[in-house]
């Protein structure tokens, strides 16, 4: 095999497996709309999922198609050891649970800008709402572009089309069968795209002579000799020290913001069955992402053995020219069904934490008493508004579609991160600091990212292409500037500030499953000030020239 086959061979294959599956989703979908009867059913799924189901929706919602395209484009042409970054992908759902989210469930609330709202006021709910619908909305853009880039494989049409035609299947289902029906989706999309990421990668590497194939995640051991030959430094970290630690400022202390895997939580049947989601989440997140530097591998070993160079643009292909090149066109068709499935698993949950926020959680605050019928339309103008505005943007997307992903995770990392770990666990947090913290940190970001004023960006490069180095600075910003502006302002107003700290003592100690309020239950200022000592030698660290 001397070159590279660009699209399915037996197109009509590869249609009817695609649309067996998404008529599936939409069997599903229209099943759950029968048990949506009010807000809570649609944005929560009626907090009634169960540990395994949970898992897997929660694996498949954080997958995303960047899995399978994106961070494999990047190993492809870059050679990068992304193999660090799962580690830290992982940890980011325990975390989760672990800093709010059992707390978050216990309230009772829909989304984490309804606990701002309730810990902080409008002022800043209204801040966080429009920090969260643009970060979900730069995610959303990765995962159309990934979709639309399959469509071009499947079908052979131009990017631009192969994008209508995705947005407006997905939006479609997704608005049918809200959480609920997204639910039950995204386990069946779990399944889906552990069975096409695995089986065919170890199709793939027996061809390429891998003997360890029968086990893919760590199957192509023996290759390893043969790429440092023509790769020496492929394993190697080969930049800076704080491009991997931005990675994890960025990636996993992003992640604890963002609503779509917060959402996983609060939709279980209980505080017990959310922590059971854990080991099973690690499974199977912990099986994709070490299967997805498999394919990474193999891929530069393919292109390397063909002796031909990929071009960047269809570097997010590198999946699905791996099956075309090595499997059957079923097998290959099996696979787009499982990178669709990977997209429209994670738009789902975007899609449906921006309808909370846009219709639960400011057409609340503006209009806090709308009956439910009318909450529960807006939910669904939410939905459809979603996609219609995702699509919009996706018309001219980055080189690598991962970099959008890249960059939300980093802005939400420092402008909501910030005040929603400090408010959980801090009675001193308040509202000034949460406003001037999430404010300054997300405005920092935005402007040392490479797309805005590029001459500020931090680092060269990749560094800079990618977006997240900024994150560096700008989440220390937001960490330091909440605890400071808050004890600051605490001291100020003395005791005209008795009420506040009473209310948020209440607030903070319930959520935590106190019964009697003691006033002296986190409201110790000694942790938030060695929490600051500790994030100013990385800001000064990400303040060097790079």
């Amino acid at each position: 095999m001397n070159e590279i086959v660009w699209q399915l061979d037996n197109l009509w294959l590869g249609v009817g497996i695609t649309a067996a599956v998404f008529l599936l989703y939409y069997m599903v979908a229209l099943y759950a709309r029968s048990d949506t009867q009010d807000t809570a059913d649609l944005y929560v799924a009626g907090r009634s999922i169960g540990p395994i189901m949970n898992s897997l929706a929660a694996a498949a919602t954080w997958m995303s198609v960047a899995t399978f395209l994106g961070v494999v484009a990047l190993i492809q042409q870059l050679h990068m050891p992304f193999i660090y970054m799962w580690i830290q992908l992982i940890i980011s759902l325990p975390l989760l649970v672990l800093f709010y989210g059992a707390m978050l469930w216990r309230m009772g609330v829909f989304t984490s800008v309804s606990f701002v709202r309730a810990r902080y006021g409008q002022p800043v709910a209204y801040l966080a709402a429009l920090w969260m619908l643009l970060i979900m909305l730069m995610y959303m853009i990765g995962q159309f572009v990934g979709i639309a880039k399959v469509f071009e494989v499947l079908l052979g049409l131009p990017y631009f089309p192969s994008l209508i035609i995705s947005a407006l299947i997905i939006t479609g289902y997704i608005s049918i069968g809200g959480m609920k029906g997204a639910t039950y989706n995204d386990a069946i999309q779990m399944v889906v795209m552990m069975l096409a990421l695995v089986v065919p990668l170890a199709a793939i590497l027996k061809q390429l002579g891998a003997t360890g194939y029968a086990f893919p995640p760590l199957g192509y051991g023996n290759m390893t000799e043969v790429m440092l030959e023509r790769f020496p430094g492929f394993f190697d970290l080969k930049y800076d020290p704080r491009f991997y630690l931005a990675l994890f400022v960025a990636l996993t202390l992003g992640t604890l913001g963002l609503p779509q895997l917060a959402q996983r939580v609060l939709t279980a049947s209980s505080i017990k069955s959310a922590r059971r989601i854990i080991p099973w989440f690690c499974l199977w997140v912990g099986m994709a992402f070490s299967a997805t530097y498999a394919m990474g591998f193999a891929g530069v070993f393919h292109f390397a053995s063909l002796g031909q160079e990929l071009p960047p643009e269809a570097a997010d292909k590198t999946t699905l020219l791996l099956n075309l090149a090595y499997n059957p066109d079923w097998v290959s068709g099996f696979v787009i069904a499982g990178v669709l499935a990977a997209g429209v698993s994670t738009i789902a949950g975007l899609m449906i934490g921006v309808a909370t926020v846009v219709a639960h959680d400011i057409v609340g605050m503006l209009k806090p008493h709308l009956p439910e019928p009318t909450r529960l339309r807006w939910g669904y103008i939410g939905l459809a508004g979603t996609g219609v505005v995702s699509l919009l943007i996706s018309l001219n997307p980055p080189a690598f579609l991962i970099v959008s992903i890249f960059w939300a995770f980093g802005l939400c990392a420092c402008a909501i991160t910030p005040m929603i770990v400090l408010g959980a666990w801090s009675t001193r947090i308040n509202q000034p600091g949460a406003l001037a913290g999430s404010l300054i940190a997300g405005v920092l970001y935005i402007l040392l990212s490479p797309y805005l004023l590029p001459g500020f960006s931090l680092g060269s490069g990749l560094v800079a292409s990618l977006g997240f180095s900024s994150a560096l600075i700008a989440v220390p910003v937001g960490f330091i500037v909440t605890v400071l502006v808050s004890l600051a302002y605490e001291r100020l107003a003395g005791a005209a500030y008795t009420d506040v700290r009473s209310d948020a003592q209440r607030l903070v100690e319930g959520m935590h499953g106190w019964r009697r309020v003691s006033g002296d239950r986190y409201a110790g200022t000694t942790w938030l000030w060695v929490l600051c000592l500790l994030w100013l030698p990385i800001l000064i660290w990400g303040l060097m020239p790079w």
